[in-house]
């Protein structure tokens, strides 16, 4: 993340030039000398004939002598290279440097850009074997039931694992049934994450993996035997999930199971005491019948690959018998859950489980991999029918949970003409969406943001058109796939690579219980080798006013709540990243540069970061070529209009700082769609008396609330214990706050986790409370990053039995920062007795006062406006009582542009105050009002200004 970026999103965009308002000239602050941030590259590396590039982040424009070369060492190799000016995005400004033609092998490359170097890189014959090793390192090191050490021989991958993360046989009392009366053999499979679930949902990538050595088994890097045992690792691995699927199957008969229980950050060997039929035992719950589909492709796919392996000489012939029999097993096991998910199709579907299409597109993966195990035309017809009634849509879920795409490329070869023609029509449109949507940034990520990082979508897309390409020969999806890789080794605007062990500056904080020290202070973090985290989300979820995208490499101890999910990783967030690099490894020095990119279609307003409410207005532009555009997710014409076209959406209902994606669809001549998408945050209300802010109404509503969290017992001063549940009491949903002291002295400490709120402009901390326990005495502190103030006073305060909202007023502590506002809840007790306090909601209110301000003489530039004419915004801002406004903000198309004072000396406003802001407008026509509050008032509106055309 630049330096300068975090703010520059909500604050608007400043002068560009000087600019004269009222007779007053606003100008704009010099301009300095561009700073680069940073040169990123692919950390991972390049292949010697593959497409390279990396690129310059820098807070301002480039002069255009700016150097650009690559060096070996210190050695100058290539002593220039042309920077392609990619324009400003995400408050960078973006430089492309293409270094394909240099084909040199070798290590210790640099990209130098304006003096600034990047992370050393290696160029390679075929970059991507070199990781093949680490995609079946992390396997092994995620199963459950043996001891790793054993699963990963000693320098079993380039990259090492970090020794802490190595532990014995864990869970080798999994499970007892849901009541805990009996006990079924589920030991092994793989932990799904860093939180030991074992999910159904995801045990299917076994067959990812069988699938990945049937597809690329013949290129030698593939087939390799790292652990000597004479079989090769993809079809080992393959049966070790297999393994645990036909356990699941023995125990049950066809349902599906989930095993959950996480515990604390501990080595799963530590969580339960692996004696079968103890209490600790972990109970199976979720039973779902996607998970029963998906185990019958993944067992038709195993039998598919143990055969091959066989045929194919892979297995030595003294062992071919033992595995023709394991293959016997799993073919079997794969019929026998596809009858069952047959008939079961109205059971639960189950989570981790197909969300588009239902239990139907689970069992096409069946349906095809049971067909080319079987040659039986019926699971062909079967999965004809689904493909055939399978619309495209954009999908919102990531793809390995979506078993369409792999399916539909699996079965092309042996598939029906009708069949061949729904299916490339099918993954045509796939392919379209993909290589629009990367092209709405430089860097060729799936424009996929939200709070859970983009990492997961982006590689199982990545995946998905590197089969289209294995089909169809499309070379863009080739280059694609290359540009998408190098996105997640570090060619990024962080600069970090987020597969574990890869590049000079890689992710270290994963968030897995495999680091006993995740949570202490000064932990260093792990390396799991090749693990891909789920990288940058929408916000930072310690911070909802941040910058967009986001993304820290921060480590564990300073997460709360569902904040981990930036550095998550799991099996099957594994998978895309795994098929991707076997195919580009088989796929080796096959050419790339062919074909015309999508034609370009963007969204000029609003700009992925901005802040938006009410209705907002979306300009989509293009070219010519595009027409019939049209506004996700139901694909509602747009209305063409002054060179653009336009759609609205409604965010009046959100709550505050939601965040949410917009998708825009063009139509070519030829019929084919192009797509962009960009990304909003609802605002908060401004503060007023008549929009109180809600911070946890305990029913999973409010700032905090919404989270879904409760609040946490941080700390027992003079021992005793203490615990907040959300309940129902009174009609109400409630947070009941509960102590058991130890004695008198004994005192319990209540956060939201580590959470803060911008209160800004609010002056009252409202507390809906009441205490059923007369010896309960309350302090509250209200702290910001500097200091901390007892609100309820020098003495804890005794609450009321009965409802009531207490009031304390903020503006007593002139110290404190409102704006990053942390709260603490204390509970002490007057004897050794149990406390309890209820309460309804926490919110910060404002009390009703004085006059309203008023604004007037509002104008906008005149004459004929351009995109390249910023257009200055001006108004009056008259308070009678002199109170200075909260914020005068311009409200252009639904998007919140904070205006400044044009003369900041001037703080009398009882005469008038011009307040103003230029901004740039995209072509179309747009409209406006400007708005304030005095925070003692109703939010004051000017009248809506339309028909402001910019052409």
């Amino acid at each position: 993340m630049s330096r300068r970026r975090a703010n520059a999103l909500w604050r608007g965009v400043a002068a560009v030039a000087a600019v004269a308002v009222g007779g007053v000239m606003i100008a704009a602050p010099p301009a300095a000398a561009a700073t680069i941030d940073q040169v990123a590259v692919s950390q991972g590396g390049y292949s010697a004939s593959g497409y390279k590039v990396g690129f310059a982040v820098a807070d301002g424009a480039l002069a255009g002598a700016t150097s650009c070369r690559l060096l070996q060492g210190e050695t100058v190799v290539l002593s220039s290279c042309t920077l392609g000016d990619r324009g400003t995005t995400w408050g960078d400004r973006v430089y492309e440097a293409d270094f394909s033609a240099f084909d040199d092998v070798g290590t210790d490359f640099a990209l130098e850009i304006g003096g600034i170097r990047s992370p050393r890189f290696a160029i390679e014959g075929n970059v991507w074997s070199s990781y093949l090793d680490e995609m079946t390192a992390f396997y092994r090191l995620q199963r459950s039931g043996v001891a790793t050490e054993d699963a990963y021989p000693d320098g079993y991958s380039s990259i090492p694992p970090s020794e802490k993360i190595f532990h014995a046989a864990g869970h080798l009392d999994d499970a007892a049934s849901e009541d805990g009366t009996q006990h079924y053999d589920l030991t092994g499979g793989w932990y799904d994450a860093g939180d030991y679930g074992i999910y159904g949902g995801n045990q299917w990538v076994a067959g990812n993996i069988a699938i990945t050595y049937l597809r690329y088994g013949d290129t030698p890097e593939v087939a390799f035997d790292g652990d000597a045992n004479g079989t090769p690792d993809l079809v080992d691995e393959a049966w070790f999930g297999s393994e645990y699927l036909l356990r699941m199957l023995d125990a049950f008969g066809g349902p599906f199971w989930d095993v959950k229980g996480s515990g604390g950050f501990q080595h799963p060997d530590d969580h339960t005491d692996g004696v079968v039929g103890t209490a600790d035992d972990r109970r199976i719950s979720g039973m779902g019948v996607g998970g029963s589909a998906k185990a019958s492709g993944s067992l038709a796919a195993t039998a598919r690959a143990i055969r091959a392996a066989i045929a194919g000489g892979d297995i030595a012939s003294a062992d071919a018998t033992e595995w023709e029999a394991r293959a016997t097993e799993a073919e079997d096991g794969a019929v026998a859950f596809y009858q069952h998910a047959d008939t079961h199709r109205s059971d639960p579907l189950g989570g981790y489980s197909t969300t588009r299409g239902g239990i139907a597109n689970s069992l096409l993966f069946a349906q095809v991999q049971l067909h080319l195990l079987t040659g039986d035309a019926g699971y062909r017809t079967s999965a004809e029918a689904t493909i055939a009634a399978t619309p495209f849509t954009i999908l919102s879920n990531t793809n390995y949970w979506d078993m369409g795409p792999l399916s539909m490329a699996e079965l092309y070869p042996v598939a029906t003409s009708t069949g061949k023609t729904d299916i490339q029509r099918y993954l045509k449109r796939q392919l379209d969406y993909v290589l629009s949507s990367t092209d709405d940034t430089p860097y060729g990520v799936i424009n996929q943001f939200k709070n859970f990082g983009v990492n997961e979508p982006h590689v199982s897309y990545m995946a998905d058109i590197l089969r289209y390409w294995e089909l169809f020969g499309d070379e863009r999806a080739l280059r694609a796939v290359q540009k998408g890789l190098y996105w997640v080794l570090g060619n990024n605007p962080w600069g970090t690579s987020w597969v574990s062990g890869v590049g000079e500056k890689h992710t270290m904080f994963l968030h897995t219980r495999l680091d006993e020290q995740a949570q202490t202070q000064g932990s260093t973090g792990v390396v799991l080798p090749g693990a891909l985290v789920s990288g940058p989300n929408a916000k930072d979820p310690l911070d909802m006013t941040s910058a967009s995208p986001w993304y820290e490499d921060r480590p564990g101890w300073v997460d709360v709540g569902q904040q981990w999910r930036y550095n998550e990783y799991s099996v099957s967030i594994q998978a895309g990243l795994f098929s991707a690099l076997f195919g580009l490894t088989a796929a080796g020095d096959a050419p790339w540069a062919t074909g015309t990119p999508p034609t370009a279609l963007t969204i000029g307003s609003p700009k992925i970061g901005q802040y938006v409410t009410d209705e907002v207005t979306v300009f989509a532009q293009s070219g010519a070529s595009l027409t019939a555009h049209a506004l996700g997710p139901d694909w509602t014409p747009m209305t063409p209009s002054g060179g653009a076209s336009t759609g609205v959406v409604d965010v009046s209902g959100l709550a505050p700082y939601t965040n949410a994606r917009i998708d825009v669809r063009g139509t070519q001549p030829s019929g084919a769609h192009s797509y962009t998408s960009t990304h909003y945050t609802v605002a908060p209300p401004l503060p007023t008396p008549d929009t109180p802010l809600l911070y946890d109404g305990f029913g999973r509503d409010g700032l905090f609330g919404v989270q879904g969290y409760t609040w946490v017992n941080w700390y027992n001063n003079h021992a005793g214990v203490g615990q907040v549940t959300n309940t129902t009491v009174d009609g109400r949903t409630v947070g009941r706050f509960f102590q058991n002291p130890a004695t008198s002295m004994s005192q319990a400490k209540f956060q939201p986790w580590h959470h803060s709120v911008d209160a800004d402009g609010y002056r009252y901390l409202s507390v809906t409370m009441r205490s059923p326990s007369p010896n309960l005495r309350l302090r509250i502190e209200v702290s910001d990053a500097d200091s901390g103030h007892r609100v309820t006073g020098p003495t804890p305060i005794a609450v009321s039995n009965g409802w009531a909202t207490y009031d304390f007023d903020l503006a007593a502590f002139p110290g404190l920062d409102r704006s990053q506002a942390k709260l603490t809840f204390w509970l002490q007790q007057t004897a050794d007795t149990d406390g309890e306090l209820f309460i309804d909601a926490v919110e910060f209110t404002n009390d009703v006062g004085g006059t309203a301000p008023v604004l007037s003489a509002v104008s906008h530039t005149p004459g004929a406006l351009t995109p390249s004419t910023p257009v200055t915004v001006e108004t009056t801002y008259t308070d009678a009582d002199g109170a200075a406004p909260h914020a005068v903000e311009l409200v252009m198309d639904g998007v919140i542009h904070p205006m400044s004072p044009v003369e900041p000396g001037d703080t009398d406003v009882t005469d008038g105050a011009r307040y103003a802001i230029t901004v740039p407008l995209v072509r179309g026509v747009h409209s406006y009002y400007v708005r304030t509050t005095d925070t003692t008032s109703s939010v004051v509106e000017t009248p809506v200004v339309t028909g402001l055309a910019v052409g």
